[in-house]
């Protein structure tokens, strides 16, 4: 059988991705980026970790239950700042789209998000971890004590809150 042109990119797009495209990737959330009318009161490029409670909101996630505590396991952030506009890569696999507006970091897009694995601790087994979307109810970031720090909302197969903080590690 032979596959026109054609016929894959039909296939592509109904694969929801393109077949072509590699790490970085980008998952969708509902989030989105704010217009800024104040100019940012901070540079957040350099890398950063993660690190935080996720408490799932809905049941749909595996070996989970509404109402259960995970601790999230941490993974690397690297971030580069252009004027407002920040791009993310996390862990080297994902990417996501920020943009400060004064002391806070706006965020749009997701990631592969581990937990803890009791009693083995992060082992970062797929079995552990899913990959989340961020949504609008909670999409922002704000820095104190030289740290990112808030609530997000994420969405993979269940509704989640991240209470989170970014710490830097360096540039």
């Amino acid at each position: 059988m032979v596959i026109t042109s054609t016929a894959a990119a039909v296939l592509v797009v109904i694969g929801g991705c393109s077949l072509l495209e590699g790490p970085p990737y980008f998952i969708p959330g509902s989030a989105t980026l704010p217009d800024c009318t104040e100019a940012p009161a901070v540079d957040v490029t350099g890398r950063w970790f993660d690190g935080g409670e996720l408490t799932i909101q809905t049941d749909g996630c595996a070996g989970t239950a509404a109402g259960d505590v995970l601790t999230v396991c941490a993974l690397d952030w690297q971030m580069t700042q252009s004027g407002a506009e920040v791009s993310i890569v996390v862990d080297e696999e994902y990417r996501l789209e920020g943009r400060v507006c004064g002391d806070q970091l706006y965020l749009q897009g997701g990631w592969w998000l581990p937990t803890e694995d009791p009693p083995y601790g992060c082992t970062y087994e797929d079995d552990t971890a899913e990959e989340v979307g961020i949504e609008a109810a909670g999409n922002v970031l704000r820095l104190a004590d030289a740290r990112l720090a808030g609530t997000l909302v994420v969405r993979g197969g269940c509704l989640a809150e991240y209470a989170m903080a970014l710490e830097r590690s360096g540039p």
